[in-house]
């Protein structure tokens, strides 16, 4: 691959063939060289042969893809992320193999892709964490959302639910918030890591509700429902995919819904909005995105093979067992939907102090 300047500019590109004629040989006598005939025709069949670079590298994809998700395996995002690689992989013809780059909230995996080569086979499953909450809250961010990465598709949406370890002895949101208020920070909740979508979602909870409780970062939503089921922590604030099935065999307590609107998934159960915290929303969603300075054509054939893929019937009914919907916006509708949402980020993110 050609290196990059610091402006993102690549550089060191290949020199191509030189395919200035020698005039001199050109006009030599045919005995002493070749007829003008076949040297125009040689140098046809050089110029077709210098092309080829050129056609190669917009033969994409031409290797294998790799799909960094920035949280743990098993978590609600890698189960999304790799139902999308597996339909990618049938209508793009390569492999697309799922990478989980943990740590620091996403931060990791993000950076990874940041500093990738932008030809389209190094992409990321952004999260509001990731994407949203992290540049809101991380002034020294080692990435710049805007700049350094291209929104492809936004590909899921979920709801973020309220549940509590099995045995915990409030039955409502209504007793939780009661316990919450009694003994500040008392409860410990459980997140995906420091700026995910968990965490701003229980600050938006203490903002709006005027309570404390205590965060238990964790390095994806694999750990973090292990040690709520263990009873290490009483609470998460989780979307829906990753827990609909505990909430379901009663493995879990549910007490209220983070979107506005009940969930079609869960009818019985209230909002927060609702409830105990007028204003409250929070919702969850993975979108595709790739290094800047992708070419337009690679963006536009992975727009259009995750909008295939979020409209295929069988991806559409995982993702709705999983207790979400997929989305398949197109990359100019995901840059709109940012636009909307960053600031109200950035005003949560500066009302609950997070800013770092």
């Amino acid at each position: 691959m050609p290196s990059r300047n610091s402006a993102g500019t690549p550089t060191g590109v290949a020199k191509g063939l030189d395919l200035q004629p020698n005039c001199a040989t050109l006009n030599e006598a045919p005995a002493a060289s070749m007829s003008r005939r076949q040297a125009l025709s040689a140098l046809g069949a050089v110029a077709a042969g210098a092309a080829l670079p050129a056609q190669a590298q917009d033969a994409f994809p031409s290797r294998t893809i790799r799909l960094i998700v920035p949280f743990a395996a098993g978590g609600g995002t890698d189960v999304l992320a790799r139902l999308l690689a597996n339909s990618m992989s049938t209508r793009l013809g390569q492999q697309v193999v799922v990478e989980n780059v943990t740590g620091a909230g996403g931060t990791i995996g993000a950076m990874q892709v940041a500093r990738a080569a932008p030809d389209g086979h190094t992409l990321m499953v952004g999260t509001p964490g990731s994407i949203l909450v992290n540049p809101a809250m991380q002034s020294d961010l080692k990435y710049n959302v805007q700049t350094d990465f291209v929104p492809i598709s936004k590909f899921s949406d979920s709801p973020v639910v309220l549940i509590a370890h099995k045995d915990v002895p409030w039955n409502t949101v209504g007793e939780f918030l009661a316990a919450a208020r009694a003994k500040p920070g008392a409860i410990n909740y459980g997140s995906a890591g420091q700026g995910s979508i968990e965490h701003l979602s229980a600050e938006m909870f203490e903002l709006l509700a005027k309570v404390k409780m205590t965060h238990v970062p964790y390095r994806g939503t694999a750990q973090s429902l292990t040690d709520l089921r263990s009873g290490a922590i009483q609470v998460i604030f989780e979307n829906i995919p990753p827990v609909l099935k505990l909430i379901q065999a009663k493995e879990v307590k549910a007490f209220a819904m983070g979107s506005k609107e009940r969930s079609r998934f869960l009818p019985d159960l209230p909002t927060l909005h609702e409830t105990v915290a007028p204003g409250y929303d929070s919702t969850s969603w993975t979108g595709l995105f790739a290094p800047a300075g992708i070419p337009p054509a690679v963006l536009a054939r992975l727009e259009k093979v995750t909008m295939e893929a979020a409209r295929e019937p069988k991806v559409v009914a995982t993702v709705r067992e999983l207790g979400g919907e997929a989305v398949g916006s197109t990359s100019e509708e995901l840059k709109t939907f940012l636009a909307q949402r960053r600031p109200v980020i950035e005003q949560i993110v500066r009302a609950a102090g997070m800013r770092q």
